[in-house]
């Protein structure tokens, strides 16, 4: 009996030896799933958000294109405007220097001969 209660007492110990190992087994199984999902989270988040900067940035990018045409299209707009009144007044003034020589030339007696007729 003595070698029976040995026995019986082996058994348990060797069960619960094994309950113990396939405890440890399920926890690190749930531990390494756990893990593994968040894993999958937190690069399902990043891709996300580094989806979401690329868009901000290439919106940012389009709109500085934007306001650089715009900002040259003025400053073409004003470099003709500008051309265009010198060009303008550069005539005004060559008109005027022509029309006031022609004055004094008949002033002075020395118009051309078409005008002296």
């Amino acid at each position: 009996m003595a070698t029976e209660g040995k026995t019986d007492h082996m058994t348990d110990n060797k069960k619960q030896v094994q309950e113990a190992k396939e405890k440890v087994y399920e926890t690190a199984q749930a531990a390494k799933d756990r893990t593994i999902e968040s894993k999958d989270q937190t690069a399902s988040y990043f891709s996300e958000k580094t989806g979401a900067t690329k868009d901000k940035a290439s919106e940012v990018a389009q709109s500085a294109q934007a306001e650089k045409d715009k900002s040259s299209e003025v400053a073409q707009a004003k470099k003709d405007k500008t051309a265009g009144g010198l060009g303008n007044t550069a005539e005004q003034v060559k008109s005027v220097a022509a029309s006031t020589m022609e004055a004094v030339k008949q002033k002075l007696g020395m118009g051309t001969k078409d005008n002296n007729n």
